[in-house]
């Protein structure tokens, strides 16, 4: 309703023919026009400034996200280490128990012996899988990081925006 009289005002002011009401009609027109530019800008400037901080606050969760994964899998990755060489030490021993006992324990190790390199093989699987899982998250959260940079730099740029928006703004007198 507001606009409606503000933009109604120049065609009523205009019916007067005095130069200083002329003079008074640009004015009003010319300052109208200004308002319609600085809302505009400032709504836009607003759209963007919300887009910036919600991809600036999505890249942030991936990011957190990517980052408490690569910590699980590196922990897993002593877990999985300390069980292979557990594994290893238990094979070697068992080889050097089937080698030294006589025929009827020697059975008695070697099926202890093809468990025990079974489980050595699951063991080794499983870090190689680890070890995958690792450098696939190793490289998503490269990405996620380049892209949360990329997300700092337009929040940034909307930044400056609003600081020269706001520069252009009419001081108060």
């Amino acid at each position: 309703m507001r606009y409606c009289v503000l933009l109604l005002a120049p065609v009523i002011l205009i019916a007067q023919s005095s130069p200083a009401d002329q003079k008074l009609t640009e004015t009003l027109i010319r300052e109208v026009q200004q308002l319609r530019v600085a809302i505009e800008r400032s709504t836009l400037l607003s759209a963007r400034t919300q887009v910036a901080v919600a991809e600036l606050q999505v890249q942030e969760a991936a990011v957190a996200r990517l980052t408490q994964q690569f910590n699980e899998v590196r922990v897993g990755s002593g877990v999985l280490s300390a069980r292979r060489n557990q594994l290893t030490d238990k094979v070697q021993e068992l080889e050097t128990k089937r080698i030294t006992a006589d025929p009827t324990a020697r059975s008695i190790f070697e099926l202890q012996l093809k468990q025990a390199k079974a489980d050595l093989g699951e063991a080794i699987a499983a870090d190689q899988e680890r070890s995958a899982r690792e450098s696939e998250v190793a490289s998503q959260l490269s990405v996620a990081r380049s892209g949360l940079t990329d997300a700092r730099s337009r929040v940034a740029e909307v930044q400056r925006a609003l600081d020269v928006a706001i520069q252009q703004l009419p001081k108060e007198k």
